[in-house]
């Protein structure tokens, strides 16, 4: 039985700390551990200061592997630190450095890190990779994801799985996208555009900043990310950007008052809903594929819609740093792992055990 350091302990970083515990000796450190005792018995758990170098060098010295399941503030500064502790890693931070611009310091120290392994970034790159692996040639690739509330308040009809400071940095951060070979950068929130989903009905989706290692690991001329949700929230959100609420004097603040209003009751529902296209030619003929997934929150273990598409996502991709010694070192996002068909079935497999499949459409 492997043992594994998970550093974070929300609700995805507690997700994946009780699926891994099943068949591997897991800790999970937080810097408090008093919202954690429903734990108990799945996993060791120990209040630590990660962002402490001594203290995270003490910290990881027995462990396999490492899960970092941070705010995104703290994410890539901790996941460089880690690298030079030469732990494997995989991470679920979502910051917004370049992952890989520590890709040479993790070969050099022989760490294979996986990073972006969640939903989106996660599920999407590994089809990313997927379709470059089977397609003679992909010409255009697209992801649109979002997790709601499953009970539609107002006024915003959203509530947050996470920090909100990371949500507002995904409303905020520039949207980078490629068209026709051309990298080009969009304000966040921009082209709406409505989709549908069968039982959810019909929703919004807008730019955002969730390409990421796309742009740079794989050769498409046409590719966009956009966030879903319901529909009129970005125009509310809008509102609040407009009027100045998301500004960094103000963030903190703003940022206070969206806890109050966007924070999931205990054991309140959520949804998840990602469509996944892709085009291109393969065997001589065009070739273009849709996938949706629909995914509901775990009324039986009380585990939310987000917390399991991204906490086992990242869970199997534990599983598989640790089965396969022909990993290489180095920074990996998802994508590279989904360019191996082998590795892509076995994560897909893992998560349809979950019930979490997308399905073609």
């Amino acid at each position: 039985m492997k043992k594994v350091l998970v550093l974070g302990g929300g609700r995805i970083g507690a997700a994946i700390a009780k699926n891994l515990s099943t068949d591997h000796a897991v800790t999970l450190a937080d810097l408090s551990i008093d919202h954690l005792q429903h734990l108990q018995g799945h996993c060791q758990l120990l209040a630590a200061n990660a962002c402490d170098d001594a203290v995270l060098a003490e910290l990881v010295a027995p462990f396999d592997v490492v899960v970092g399941a941070l705010p995104s503030l703290l994410g890539f500064d901790r996941l460089q630190q880690l690298i030079k502790l030469q732990k494997n890693i995989v991470d679920i931070s979502f910051f917004a450095e370049d992952a890989l611009a520590l890709n040479e310091l993790a070969q050099e120290n022989g760490v294979t890190a996986l990073v972006d392994f969640g939903l989106a970034p996660g599920i999407s790159n590994l089809y990313a990779g997927h379709v470059v692996d089977q397609y003679d040639v992909v010409e255009e690739f697209a992801c649109k994801v979002g997790g709601v509330p499953v009970e539609r308040l107002k006024p915003f009809e959203y509530k947050a799985p996470f920090a909100p400071l990371d949500v507002i940095e995904e409303y905020t951060r520039p949207a980078r996208m490629r068209r026709d070979g051309k990298d080009l950068v969009l304000p966040a929130m921009s082209e709406i555009e409505t989709l549908y989903f069968p039982g959810v009905g019909h929703m919004e989706a807008f730019n955002t900043d969730g390409l990421r290692s796309l742009l740079q690991t794989v050769d498409i001329p046409t590719m966009a990310e956009k966030t879903v949700r319901y529909n009129g929230h970005a125009h509310l959100i809008q509102q609040l950007i407009d009027g100045g609420f998301f500004k960094p004097e103000h963030r903190n603040a703003t940022a206070k008052v969206l806890l109050e209003q966007w924070q999931f009751a205990e054991h309140e529902p959520d949804l998840t809903v990602m469509e996944i296209s892709a085009a291109g030619q393969k065997d001589g003929h065009p070739i273009a594929q849709t996938w949706q997934l629909i995914d509901h929150y775990d009324q039986a273990n009380h585990v939310s819609s987000m917390a399991r598409t991204t906490g086992y996502t990242c869970a199997a991709g534990v599983r598989l740093l640790l089965q396969y010694d022909d990993l290489p070192a180095g920074v990996l996002p998802p994508e590279i792992i989904g360019q191996n068909h082998r590795w892509f079935q076995q994560i897909m497999a893992e998560l349809a055990t979950h019930d979490i499949r997308l399905t073609a459409v």
